[in-house]
């Protein structure tokens, strides 16, 4: 990997780990497992499962987040926050259009259109092709215990 590439690998890793935990925190203190569990409902999945998805985005995007900042297990962590950027891609943001723009409802602001949540799903799909590159914990462990 090129230099430049190594560092390009650095900024997209430690930008999408931050977006994953600051998005992770956000619905745990602001939207809460609850009222997550009553979106995931909303957009189609079953009830039954509605809060287990709801804990699942919010550690996968917490713990996850962290680990690809500090690139330790990153592709794992990219893999296990794909189904969640597919389902707010395809599931939640597909039918309100390309474009993103804030929304506000029960006096929330809420983010439609599905610009961002592509482009985070590009990134994390990048990063579990890619990994964690040079600058990263993978990056220094050997390759025959990655």
């Amino acid at each position: 990997m090129t230099n430049g590439a190594a560092w390009g690998v650095l900024v997209l890793r430690i930008v999408l780990g931050v977006i994953l935990v600051m998005h992770g925190s956000m619905v745990f203190t602001t939207y809460t497992p609850r009222g997550m569990a009553s979106l995931v409902t909303r957009i189609g999945y079953p009830p039954w499962s509605s809060l287990i998805l709801a804990w699942y985005l919010i550690l996968v995007h917490v713990a996850g987040g962290v680990l690809i900042v500090i690139g330790l297990w990153t592709r794992l962590a990219a893999v296990l926050n794909l189904p969640i950027m597919l389902s707010a891609v395809l599931m939640l943001h597909l039918s309100q259009g390309f474009f993103m723009r804030g929304v506000v409802a029960d006096g929330r602001t809420s983010a439609v259109g599905y610009e961002f949540s592509l482009l985070v799903l590009a990134c994390t799909i990048a990063i579990a092709l890619i990994g964690a590159g040079p600058f990263s914990i993978d990056g220094r462990r050997p390759a025959r215990r990655r």
